[in-house]
């Protein structure tokens, strides 16, 4: 059963026709991406469908519980992260104040009718989740990277955490259908897995905007391509998505090339036998030339190709970092970096937000203050693309923007600007007036103009829809530079990086390869570790031993074996409380009980975690004796 269904629906923009007769489905359940071109119209079909904007034809049937992340949201400032998570379920809230008020009167009075409804709430209140209400809340903001800002106040938060705080509660209320319209933005790269996994094992349905190409790859099960105002629905997820597209398009470019062939040919026949002794049969062809439609292969920004290339060649070494740091007042981002950058390097900074990774690229660009030592290698000239786009001017028009940053005349600039997507009268469009996309790809036709050898990028793919990265990560694998590029673009970082820089508070460790194998480093090193872990308290028995014997000279061997004994009896029951302790603590979490199951649970957890500390503290006194 289809819990969204749009029939023949169309939306107009300005006065103009969007799109037109759009229909497609989303099933319970199902997880679906919705791509296409910047200003195909993905975010109007979106806000069309959920009624936020008047739809010029068409029907939209909707059922279920919905939940919408548009890609700026808007939230209440009011109170702190922890406060506004819990009023996401004020719902449940409420239901355990009833709880306590029915305990109450059950107190007082035997009445049968206050026990059933006692008995009627509380199963309600279990399968609402509401005994594991807080463990939620927390493993949702943990994983959105927000744990540390459970008691902070929302005026305080960043622009990015808001907007995580946004999908938290999103998420908290687990409505039947999620709509969500670039929800990857704003994350690290171990939110993002996260959310993938959140949503992979979502019971819900899910509609979702995005340009992470891994992040669909992951999560979506059918694919809906919006584009030149018509919409075509793919099984399977953006991979899949793509070779069909891709045959699609090779199987209508050859069918164009055999119609345009085929009209060629009559126009051939007409134009020699117009006038001759044949110039009946040519009129017939005539018309039945005039009946023929063209094939329209549309030109898709894929069809472009762009270059960035190097004015010079650079010295082999091409940029040395050695024990830098940066700090704000109040707050030390990294220290002690160091790492040294070679010709061809391509090499991704990796971090968790906040850490400095932009900073980072402006310090070596020399627009921030540092510590230590950052030195550039022989004849290296740096091109240097910002997030924010701040070496767009702003002023003028797209042509003017070059023009003050070049010695081309308007012919070649014009040429070069059709290379990065803008043709004919959009030349003069007001720079002030861009979309994202328009103002990253005039970002990037400014760096071709430095023809930089060493290029600093910071989220190169933002704004970009898919085709216009696919342009761009084919330039950068043709790039003969070095290149230091900080992008959570996974799917980008696997076609054009082959080092990964992770950038942490104390410094910079350095891997070879692409992202995939970076990750599968990290998760042998995270094996590793744990292992180490395990062999570590397997040894620990043998170390108290030792100690024992050294701490207990003039003791005779039976008090030292009656110590010994004593301590692994210790051990074991440490061990044991703390196996217990975690089993209690997922027992809370998902509880499948009633109310008085749930808090005798935590009397329980109360009693166990006393015994440990207690066990601990003899341990303690014996083995320091």
């Amino acid at each position: 059963m289809s819990i969204l269904y749009c029939r023949n629906c169309g939306v107009d923009v300005s006065g103009e026709a969007l799109f037109r007769q759009v229909t497609f489905a989303v099933e319970k359940g199902e997880k679906v991406g919705l791509v296409g071109p910047n200003g195909a119209g993905k975010t109007t079909l979106l806000r069309a469908c959920l009624g936020e904007l008047r739809l010029e034809s068409g029907d939209v049937f909707l059922t279920g519980t919905l939940g919408y992340l548009p890609q700026n949201p808007l939230i209440d400032e009011n109170g702190t992260v922890w406060s506004s998570m819990l009023e996401e379920r004020a719902d449940l809230i409420d239901m355990r104040a009833q709880l306590h008020i029915l305990e109450e009167r059950m107190a007082q009075s035997a009445d049968e009718k206050i026990f059933e409804q006692y008995s009627a709430l509380t199963e309600r209140f279990e399968t609402m989740g509401g005994y594991a209400l807080e463990a939620q809340i927390r493993k949702i903001l943990s994983g959105l990277g927000l744990s540390n800002e459970v008691n902070r106040a929302i005026q305080h938060l960043s622009g990015g955490q808001k907007t995580r705080l946004a999908l938290s509660k999103l998420l908290l209320r687990s409505p039947d259908f999620l709509v969500l319209d670039e929800p990857t933005n704003h994350l690290d790269m171990d939110a993002l897995e996260w959310l993938e996994g959140f949503l992979k094992g979502y019971a819900g349905a899910i509609l979702v905007v995005s340009h992470d190409r891994y992040f669909l790859d992951n999560v979506v099960q059918k694919v809906l391509h919006l584009e030149n105002g018509s919409l075509q629905s793919y099984s399977g997820n953006y991979s899949e998505y793509e070779l069909q597209r891709a045959l699609e398009e090779m199987t209508l470019a050859r069918e164009a090339d055999k119609l345009n062939k085929k009209i060629a040919r009559i126009e051939d026949y007409i134009r020699r036998n117009k006038a001759g002794q044949n110039s009946k049969q040519a009129r017939g062809r005539e018309t039945h030339l005039n009946k023929i439609k063209p094939i329209d292969v549309s030109k898709t920004p894929k069809a472009m190709q762009i270059s960035l290339s190097t004015g010079r060649r650079s010295g082999d070494r091409t940029l040395m970092l050695e024990e830098v740091s940066i700090e704000f007042p109040g707050r030390k981002l990294f220290q002690g970096a160091n790492v040294e950058l070679r010709r061809g390097d391509r090499v991704a900074l990796l971090g968790e937000n906040g850490v400095g990774k932009t900073s980072l690229l402006k310090a070596i660009k020399g627009g921030l203050n540092y510590k230590g030592e950052i030195r550039l290698g022989a004849n290296v000239k740096l091109g240097y693309y910002s997030q924010e786009h701040e070496e767009l001017r702003g002023k003028g028009s797209i042509l003017d923007e070059i023009r003050e940053d070049s010695d081309l005349l308007d012919p070649e600039i014009r040429s070069l600007l059709a290379r990065f997507g803008f043709v004919s009268e959009e030349v003069f469009k007001p720079v002030a007036v861009l979309s994202g996309g328009e103002k990253s790809r005039l970002a990037l036709a400014k760096l071709f103009l430095t023809q930089g050898n060493l290029l600093l990028l910071d989220e190169p793919t933002n704004h970009l829809d898919t085709r216009m990265r696919d342009v761009l990560e084919e330039a950068l694998q043709d790039f003969d530079g070095t290149l230091l590029v900080v992008s959570h673009d996974r799917y980008f970082l696997d076609r054009v990086v082959n080092k990964i820089a992770r950038l942490t508070p104390k410094g910079i460790r350095l891997y070879v390869g692409d992202y995939s194998t970076y990750k599968t480093q990290v998760q042998e090193e995270t094996a590793v570790t744990a292992q180490a872990r395990n062999i570590s308290n397997q040894n620990s028995s043998s170390d108290v031993t030792s100690r024992l014997k050294g701490n207990s000279k003039g003791a005779t061997d039976r008090d030292i074996k009656r110590r010994q004994k004593k301590v692994l009896q210790l051990e074991t029951q440490v061990a044991e409380l703390e196996k217990e302790l975690k089993s209690l603590e997922s027992q809370m979490e998902e509880v499948t009980s009633n109310y008085e199951k749930a808090m005798e649970l935590h009397h329980v957890y109360e009693e166990k975690k006393a015994l440990l500390d207690s066990t601990m503290l003899e341990w303690l006194e014996i083995t320091e004796d």
